[in-house]
């Protein structure tokens, strides 16, 4: 989730670099709109888990006669649990929820994480990545606040700050643990993880699916592998998480975390052009200025502000 400190190269292949983090954080953008489709008739966390077995299988193939190191299986499984509830969350939110207004809020997550890090490891922010906070703060706040005195919060936008907090978390130990491992075998087992997280989460919550609710109801569906079902799994497992994953990384060896991070931040930016394409969403300029201020948040947060010197 972290670079090493940028150094020097030629410009064509910064520049490949550059563009294939565009292209990763444009496949993330469009998973948001993947699973929105996909759970109209699949149950959430199943399809989440077909997705992440699928993709533990291939990394799997591609880590085999590589290199194992100590505590790969501890850290994968922290990183693993994490990345289940953010991703659990993520897709049960959208229940309730817009795909454009599901991405800023995950978008949270890049303020949130030098909270996190203090709070983990002592590092105070940045008077930019307190600033970036402040600015987020508001901008969920303008998107979720109630419309009417009669609303209350909407519980998808609250499963979602769940998993932006979740990837904060899971940011900063992963900037603490990839280091030290393989990174195919740290992808195969961080992905491993969170399938077995999200099983064993499922087989849990299916005593209490018998109920009416949106969640429970949609959760207590069959998995029938329609053609779109198929596609949206075939997606989310392939490009969403083994290509994603393996571009990501080789991508943030040529660059600067900050650099990457602004990067990032272009993720709900491709989520509202695709839901405006593909699901005829259109925002309100409540909602618009709320999410002006989240990605000004994000923006901000990666900045160097620059105070002349006095003479």
């Amino acid at each position: 989730m972290t670079a090493p400190a940028a150094v020097s190269l030629p410009p064509g292949e910064a520049l490949r670099a550059d563009l294939v983090l565009v292209v990763v954080t444009a496949i993330w953008g469009s998973t948001f709109i993947v699973n929105l489709l996909a759970i109209e008739t699949a149950p959430p966390l199943v399809f989440v888990l077909v997705r992440f077995a699928l993709a533990a299988l291939v990394l799997w193939g591609c880590a085999r006669g590589r290199p194992r190191t100590p505590d790969l299986a501890r850290d994968s499984a922290v990183i693993g649990v994490l990345l289940a509830i953010g991703i659990g969350c993520q897709i049960a939110g959208q229940l309730f929820t817009t795909a454009s207004k599901a991405a800023f809020v995950t978008g949270l997550s890049v303020p949130m994480t030098p909270v996190a890090g203090y709070f983990m490891t002592r590092k105070k922010p940045t008077p930019e990545n307190f600033a970036g906070l402040v600015l987020a703060a508001v901008g969920f706040g303008v998107l979720t606040w109630p419309r009417d005195a009669a609303a209350g919060w909407n519980r998808g936008d609250l499963l979602i700050v769940v998993t932006a907090v979740s990837y904060a978390i899971l940011i900063v130990v992963m900037c603490e643990t990839a280091p030290k491992h393989d990174v195919r075998w740290y992808s195969f087992g961080q992905i491993a993880a969170a399938a077995l997280a999200v099983g064993v989460a499922r087989l849990a919550l299916a005593p209490f699916l018998g109920g009416n609710g949106t969640f429970a109801a949609a959760e207590s569906r069959a998995l029938v592998l329609t053609p779109r079902v198929a596609a949206a799994i075939l997606w989310m497992a392939l490009a969403a998480t083994v290509v994603t994953f393996l571009a990501q990384t080789w991508a943030q060896q040529r660059m600067s975390a900050t650099h990457a991070a602004i990067l990032f931040a272009l993720e709900p930016v491709f989520t509202a052009l695709f839901a405006a394409l593909f699901l005829g969403e259109r925002m309100t300029g409540r909602d618009w200025a709320g999410a002006a201020l989240v990605l000004a948040g994000i923006v901000v947060s990666e900045l160097k502000f620059s105070i002349p010197a006095r003479t």
